[in-house]
């Protein structure tokens, strides 16, 4: 398992550098399939001891090798988180048989889609829909195949309520604040999230998010980094809320039921 482990993890360095090539020229609306890659200051062709993920960063000080610029932290960053959660997610579900390896694609290609999102909400305050839109389908196989594996179509109910609840939720958030509170892509996102989760997880997602949100807005306050009226992109909290609730949902839920159980057994 460790051997398979450390596989997933450099695949995942590899599969980051990608989504930072992904992400820049999306933004660029440049193709990100054909072109090689080059320094975003002097246009340099990087060559291919330039292309290893995180150690060609390390190895340059952080500095293009042509004009001595610095490289944005952002690459060696999004490529480690990528290599850390391809590895936890293998260690946390450990596919064994064909629709289990399916479903860990479809996850891989979803987390993907995240980090891409990710990143560019961070950047520029969007989420695209040309990234977030695609991700319904691939939520939509991901419910399927655990419906199928649950013996039961029904199953397919509780994604297509939550996806609606809580899009719904959002919607009538951004209503009520006229967009300042949500965005559009924060809706579409909750919709996504309820698909992949369902009712249950996706409550915790929602939980872990907001949580998540308010203690980092507080610090980012405390340091004097942001002020109480600027603008935290949500987007990256409910993606990493919808991962901690796809890996770790059902044992945190049966953890919470257990404990509210023995608490009003005992008092």
């Amino acid at each position: 398992m460790l051997l398979i482990t450390i596989i997933w993890f450099a695949c995942g360095l590899f599969v980051g550098s990608f989504l930072n090539v992904v992400v820049e020229r999306l933004h660029a609306g440049k193709d990100f399939v054909r072109g090689r890659s080059q320094c975003p200051y002097c246009h340099k062709k990087l060559g291919a001891m330039e292309l290893i993920p995180l150690f060609s960063w390390l190895a340059q000080s952080g500095r293009c090798r042509g004009c001595k610029k610095p490289i944005s932290p952002q690459y060696p960053l999004s490529e480690l988180t990528t290599a850390i959660l391809f590895a936890i997610s293998y260690l946390a579900l450990h596919p064994s048989g064909l629709l289990e390896l399916a479903l860990f694609a479809i996850w891989l290609y979803i987390l993907s889609s995240f980090i891409i999102l990710s990143i560019y909400d961070l950047k520029w305050y969007l989420l695209p829909d040309s990234v977030l839109l695609p991700l319904i389908v691939p939520a939509l196989v991901l419910a399927a195949i655990h419906a199928y594996l649950a013996g039961s179509w029904q199953v397919l109910i509780g994604p297509l309520l939550a996806g609606l609840i809580f899009g719904g939720f959002f919607y009538s958030l951004a209503a009520v604040s006229r967009g300042r509170w949500m965005g559009g892509g924060d809706i579409k996102l909750a919709f996504i999230m309820g698909l992949i989760l369902g009712l249950q997880k996706t409550a915790l997602a929602m939980l872990v998010a907001f949580n998540a949100a308010a203690i980092v807005g507080v610090f980012l306050i405390l340091v004097k980094r942001k002020k109480r009226a600027d603008h935290i992109p949500f987007g990256p909290f409910l993606m990493a809320g919808t991962t901690v609730a796809y890996l770790w949902g059902g044992d945190i839920i049966h953890w919470y039921v257990n404990s509210a159980g023995l608490y009003l057994l005992v008092t």
